[in-house]
């Protein structure tokens, strides 16, 4: 079977190997669609957590080729994967925080495991329910590949806890901050202020079911929030009650800081590619709630549950195709097009 492989910053190499061998509980899958990851970008780029040789991919569907021993899983399934894999032994894993396993990084597919940018994926650890979820039929396979990412999306969402009252503001509207967009709007967020450079992307978020979309290059973000806030505390910053960090940039968590009000909460969902310089007393005087956001728990059932009923349209978020014989030019289209929403890979597409 084809796969492809990271080598070095940039350099990511065809070749030619034996398909995988299912053993006792674990399954292998026929990749029919696989996302292009922020982590997958920064593994390209920098090498982020890859060794040369690896496997990238991670937010992928397919139909099942073998599962020996996998209850409620057969030959021919449709499924999407949690690719995080849980020890299940660990002490995350006993108290139910299986997105903290401390455990089972060996097995994480596209880190450790090999990835989906490839015709045939393993999955080590296949239990339905936990790491394998059927994809209804009205569910196709790029919305079940859309899953992973938009439950990274639904557990910031519901770490921010959005009340119909409230203002939200969502910075940055790569896949994780328009998921989480969309999931405000259907979990009942009042106002939703998103900020991102690109006109495309803010564009998308408005019809996705953002209220107001700022650029923050142009326009000073917590001044546009005041606007629909009003001023914070001593006439300074904003009142968004609740801030949702996509961005992963220096300016955009500043922007997140001032324009959040006293006792507000602050979810940080991103991958920060560099420092941030921050004077903790801006954290203490506002007595704020300030969380990390890991991956995701038990939002997997929640987000299939959306795409089947429409809720989310997954097309709304797909801007460009690739076969996986042109998985480069899909990499760097991901990379360096403001107008790239979710690059997908089909390995189908040319076979």
């Amino acid at each position: 079977m084809r796969i492809v492989r990271w080598q070095a910053p940039e350099v990511l190499e065809p070749a030619e190997v034996d398909d995988p061998v299912a053993g006792d509980g674990q399954l292998v899958l026929e990749v029919a669609a696989c996302g292009i990851c922020g982590s997958d970008l920064h593994s390209y780029e920098r090498g982020f957590a890859a060794v040369p040789g690896q496997v990238l991919g991670h937010e992928f569907a397919g139909r099942v080729l073998d599962a020996p021993g996998v209850d409620g899983v057969a030959v021919g399934d449709r499924v999407t994967v949690r690719p995080l894999t849980p020890c299940g032994r660990c002490a995350r894993c006993a108290e139910g925080e299986i997105q903290l396993c401390e455990a089972g990084h060996a097995q994480n597919i596209g880190y450790g495991s090999p990835g989906a940018f490839a015709d045939r994926v393993l999955v080590p650890r296949a239990t339905l329910g936990e790491t394998v979820f059927h994809l209804p039929d009205g569910v196709g396979d790029e919305a079940g590949a859309l899953v992973e990412p938009l439950a990274v999306s639904l557990r910031a969402v519901r770490h921010a806890a959005p009340r119909p009252d409230e203002t939200v503001l969502v910075l940055g509207a790569g896949m994780i901050g328009l998921g989480a967009v969309r999931l405000l709007r259907l979990e009942g967020a009042g106002t939703i202020v998103v900020a991102d450079p690109s006109p495309a992307r803010r564009e998308r978020a408005l019809a996705l079911g953002a209220d107001v979309a700022v650029d923050p290059t142009t326009e000073d973000v917590t001044t546009v929030v005041r606007g629909i806030t009003g001023a914070g505390a001593f006439g300074l910053g904003a009142r968004a009650d609740a801030v949702i960090d996509c961005a992963g940039a220096p300016s955009a968590f500043h922007d997140g800081l001032k324009s959040v009000r006293h006792g507000g909460r602050m979810v940080l969902a991103a991958m920060y590619s560099r420092k941030v310089e921050l004077r903790p007393d801006r954290i203490v005087e506002k007595e704020l709630r300030v969380l990390g956001s890991m991956g995701y728990r038990h939002e997997f059932p929640d987000v299939i549950r959306y795409l089947a009923d429409g809720g989310i349209d997954a097309d709304a978020f797909i801007s460009h195709r690739f076969p996986l014989s042109r998985v480069d030019e899909a990499f760097r289209v991901q990379l360096g097009r403001s107008d790239a929403l979710k690059v997908v890979v089909r390995p189908g597409d040319d076979r």
